[in-house]
């Protein structure tokens, strides 16, 4: 059983992301999620560089017709050994977002990405610099990819938590079109500017963002699980500065540290890595892991890392546009699921998305089976590609985020997400590493467009994980979400359960005439959670 007390939302936040409010939350998340562009410009700008004349002559080989070629060997290794450096920098995530904050491990992380550009630059057409220096960037993006959806879970209200998580896949999207722009710009130039600008341009992010932090404070939350209730409280007053609402700091703090004290009460003021795999801890993790490795399951990674490379080998006169346009689809995709997020919810969204994925993915394949395609075939591959981005976008683009960071509460909040997010990237470089080799013909096993029987397998499976596992999250604080998940409420009892702590009793919500938990075990426990902080406070 768990501890703890179930909290209410203390409703703060109900307008939206620029009522006066709001807005200071939101301008600080706006600076953070700057970190997303990083990730999302890495793999358009490279997709684009694999495409390149000059790139291929630098690092490809020379084919009998006279022109450069790079192998479905090196295409894997320079596409996915990124993934490689991400997942190594996710791991290490959770020890240095547990000791040094969120702001802490994004100062590391961006100096990591900024050695990582330089080692690709310093000497042209080096081999080794170039891996060397995309494993140690990725490595950086890691870090990023754990500390930026963290900071965006725990800065804003449950109002607007939702649309500022998702704010990471948008700003994600806007890397991609940045990345996608920049090497359509690039690609036609003849000398190693073509490619040496695109990967120069990632410290000039790295710059912007170094600037940006210093106009943030550190997470609360974080503050308040290192025992700093005094600095909590400062960053709480720098958060709400504009609210009318003096007392909406006071309340913060309280249910804070209500829920910490109950924390401690529980696992007897120690946690450890061992603790995330018992007990409600265990829930936890199964939830953040899996469904940040059903976003990739399904395929999107081949487009993020190879669209160009896609789209000029099933035909398209002009690959780097056509990859373009994608990118501006998936800014849209995600810009309408912040209509969506707060209205319809994230099981139901990720539920039907994941339908239309499969369909789309399915017909893909079904279209790659036909010998000698037409241009009508390829043009309707390519649009099947397209809307299912848009589709991925509506929902588990933001939304895997969102569900991760919300379920992932407590105080192993940075273990569990850093877990969860290694999870993201052994499935981005599955993808990305085994995608040459199942698509092309030579040194490969020449499936094509077919590659979408197997991703629309993989997208079933995220339906079916997302059916039995994942619970309705929307308009709960993170305390009450973490309470919910130690007072073990079954999956899909979330939607109608209410649970409340503010001088009431509670009582379970009745659901098609039955109770969802038990009336007395729950009463029962709320008296345990009660007794253990009365004795706490002694």
């Amino acid at each position: 059983m768990g501890g703890g007390a179930v909290v209410k939302d203390d409703g703060y936040g109900k307008k939206g992301l620029f009522a006066k409010e709001n807005r200071r939350g939101t301008f600080f998340c706006s600076v953070f999620v700057f970190g997303a562009i990083l990730y999302g410009y890495d793999g358009t700008y490279f997709t684009g560089i694999l495409a390149m004349d000059t790139f291929k002559k630098d690092f490809g080989t020379l084919q009998a017709d006279g022109t450069y070629d790079i192998g479905s060997k090196y295409q894997s290794l320079f596409a996915s050994i990124v993934q490689a450096g991400e997942f190594v920098g996710a791991l290490a995530a959770g020890f240095i977002g547990n000791r040094n904050g969120r702001k802490g491990a994004m100062y590391v992380s961006i100096a990591i990405v900024g050695l990582g550009a330089l080692l690709q630059l310093i000497v042209t057409g080096s081999l080794p610099l170039l891996v060397v220096g995309r494993l140690i960037l990725g490595m950086g993006v890691g870090i990023i990819s754990n500390c930026v959806t963290l900071y965006l879970s725990e800065i804003p209200p449950s109002a607007i938590r939702g649309s500022m998580v998702s704010g990471w896949q948008l700003f994600l999207a806007l890397g991609q079109v940045l990345g996608a722009g920049v090497a359509q710009g690039t690609k036609d130039y003849t000398s190693t500017f073509s490619y040496r600008f695109p990967i120069a341009l990632n410290l000039a992010i790295v710059l912007i963002i170094f600037g940006g932090l210093f106009l943030v404070p550190e997470s609360p939350r974080w503050f308040i699980s290192q025992n700093r209730d005094d600095d909590a409280v400062e960053a709480l007053e720098k958060v709400h500065a504009d609210n009318e609402d003096t007392g909406i700091v006071a309340r913060e703090m309280r249910n804070m540290t209500e829920a910490r004290e109950a924390e401690i009460a529980e696992s007897g003021g120690s946690t450890s890595w061992g603790d995330l795999f018992v007990g409600v801890e265990r829930r936890k993790l199964v939830c953040v892991f899996g469904i940040l490795l059903c976003q990739q399951i399904s395929g999107v990674q081949f487009i993020f890392s190879y669209g160009t490379v896609f789209f000029e080998s099933i035909g398209m006169t002009d690959a780097f546009l056509v990859t373009m346009i994608t990118d501006i689809v998936e800014v849209v995709g995600v810009l309408v699921s912040f209509l969506l997020v707060n209205r319809i919810g994230r099981r139901p969204l990720l539920l039907w998305t994941t339908v239309m994925m499969a369909a789309l993915l399915l017909v893909c394949g079904a279209l790659g089976t036909i010998k000698d395609p037409s241009k009508a075939v390829n043009s309707a591959i390519a649009s099947m590609i397209i809307i299912y981005v848009f589709f991925f976008n509506l929902a588990w683009g933001p939304l895997a985020w969102v569900v991760a960071t919300e379920l992932s509460g407590g105080r192993n909040r940075s273990r569990i997400m850093s877990i969860g997010t290694a999870a993201f990237w052994i499935g981005a470089w599955a993808v990305t590493f085994t995608l040459p080799y199942l698509y092309n013909k030579v040194n490969g096993a020449g499936l094509g467009p077919m590659v979408g029987f197997i991703y629309g397998g993989g997208a079933v499976i995220s339906w079916f994980f997302v059916y039995f596992f994942i619970p309705e999250t929307l308009g709960r604080s993170l305390e009450e979400i973490n309470m919910l998940l130690e007072l073990n409420v079954p999956t899909r009892a979330w939607k109608d359960y209410h649970a409340h702590l503010d001088g009431q009793r509670v009582d379970p919500t009745v659901v098609d005439g039955k109770m969802n938990v038990p009336k007395q075990r729950f009463l029962e426990d709320v008296e345990e959670m009660e007794h253990k902080k009365g004795a706490l406070a002694a």
